[in-house]
């Protein structure tokens, strides 16, 4: 399991919730969910979306998301 999908759930969202709230493609978050690399805006979306169910501040750096620029 990598640290982005263990944040994911810690914040209580499904795949969906997360793709729909950061309007970040299921694809895009599956993908980051294997460890594959995406586009490093996408990624930050994502993370904004978890930050704020987490309540503390989460990056694609701090989860070691792989990112393509």
């Amino acid at each position: 399991m990598t640290e982005f999908e263990q944040a994911r759930i810690n914040a209580g969202l499904t795949i969906i919730q997360l793709a729909t709230e950061s309007k970040v493609s299921r694809s895009t978050i599956e993908k980051m969910e294997r460890d594959e690399p995406v586009r490093a805006e996408l990624a930050s979306r994502a993370c904004r979306v978890i930050t704020h169910y987490l309540g503390r501040d989460v990056t694609y750096q701090s989860l070691n998301i792989k990112v393509i620029s």
